[in-house]
């Protein structure tokens, strides 16, 4: 297990090392070092999700799941329905699967069903059936809707739900945090890291040549 700080100053020193050693004095800011080293695991993360359900697995690393509690649900009285403001955009995903789970706060063992966006004309109406009684929700944006007003009485009188979502989003843990990622997965982001810093500096080597040379 590393941190943030830990891989951002490990990359510090092997740019310094390997890659720039002829120049020692040209040193990284390591803010910028951080920078990379968020986007390149979730880079690295989403790739994996989606090789994962490309070769038809379901198999999600769990740093991937993320947990939002309590999100707020608001009533649609005009087309007796309700709905919440996605609290992060999940993984583009076969079926609508970056929304691995929504259930009311208190129940945890009683999740919604799922109705995928490309399906929801077919389950309305009188095809709402299939649900078999049971409430269902669907995509349409950055909202999820439920198929009835859940806030209702009748309805459970859910006022919050908890969402579980497949994210690739890691800047919500601060540098010194423990990140959840194998050390697979942290060889993968040093090397990406540094091919990245690489080609920035020879971009920037190239262009201060051209302006040297007008």
């Amino acid at each position: 297990m590393t941190t943030k700080s830990i891989l951002a100053e490990q990359i510090q020193r092997l740019y310094a090392r390997f890659l720039d050693k002829d120049n020692p004095s040209d040193v990284i800011d390591i803010r910028e070092v951080k920078l990379l080293v968020n986007q390149s695991i979730n880079k690295v993360l989403k790739l994996q999700v989606a090789e994962s359900f490309k070769a038809g697995l379901v198999d999600v690393p769990k740093c991937n799941l993320i947990q939002y509690s309590n999100c707020g649900v608001t009533q649609d009285s005009s087309n007796n329905r309700a709905y919440i403001q996605l609290p992060a955009i999940p993984l583009t995903l076969p079926m609508d699967m970056g929304i691995w789970s929504i259930t009311p706060n208190s129940g945890a063992m009683t999740p919604y069903i799922p109705i995928p966006s490309q399906d929801v004309l077919v389950f309305q109406g009188t095809n709402l059936s299939y649900l078999e009684g049971k409430i269902g929700y669907y995509v349409q944006g950055k909202r999820v809707y439920f198929t009835k007003d859940i806030t209702l009485t009748a309805n459970g009188s859910v006022s919050g739900v908890t969402v579980n979502l497949l994210v690739s989003d890691f800047s919500q843990l601060t540098d010194n945090e423990m990140l959840p990622i194998s050390p697979e997965v942290e060889s993968t982001v040093i090397d990406d890291v540094l091919q990245t810093i690489s080609n920035g500096r020879i971009s920037q080597a190239e262009i201060a040549s051209k302006q040297q040379q007008q």
